[in-house]
């Protein structure tokens, strides 16, 4: 059973994006290993096309999902301020499948390297058991 880390009330403390680009409700897992987290897509989803959601907002979340993550860790340090992170590049990007309105989709983050203040994770978003998106990300946290 995963208990929910971070709520979506309390998501924005852990992310620097505001409405209406907020593309991750909760974080439910956050280790040195990696992160998970869940995003609903809701009808009113700037991205939403045809009552699809785009690429480019599923990639979105991935890059979200690192964010809460390595904020709420930093969150867990004595007297640490939030670190503001970029995406250096994204790499080996793989759409597989699109997800629809009302769509559930749970992102698993894997921090694969650590070089100082850069981090190369692997992304997957699935929707229930089918792979949406999947790449890798250069992380640069400031």
């Amino acid at each position: 059973m995963i208990i929910m880390l971070v709520e979506k009330e309390n998501i924005k403390k852990y992310i620097p994006q505001r409405e209406p680009f907020i593309m991750i409700d909760s974080l439910l897992k956050a280790d040195e290993k990696g992160f998970l987290s869940s995003f609903k897509v809701e009808n009113d989803n700037i991205f939403i096309q045809n009552n699809i959601l785009s690429e480019a907002a599923i990639v979105e979340n991935i890059a979200q999902t690192c964010a809460a993550g390595f904020g709420y860790l930093s969150s867990l340090e004595v007297d640490s301020e939030p670190r503001l992170g970029f995406i250096g590049a994204i790499t080996k990007l793989e759409v597989f499948n699109e997800v629809a309105t009302n769509a559930l989709i749970e992102t698993q983050v894997q921090i694969v390297n650590t070089f100082e203040n850069i981090h190369l994770i692997e992304g997957v978003a699935r929707n229930a058991t089918q792979d949406l998106i999947k790449c890798q990300m250069k992380i640069v946290l400031g």
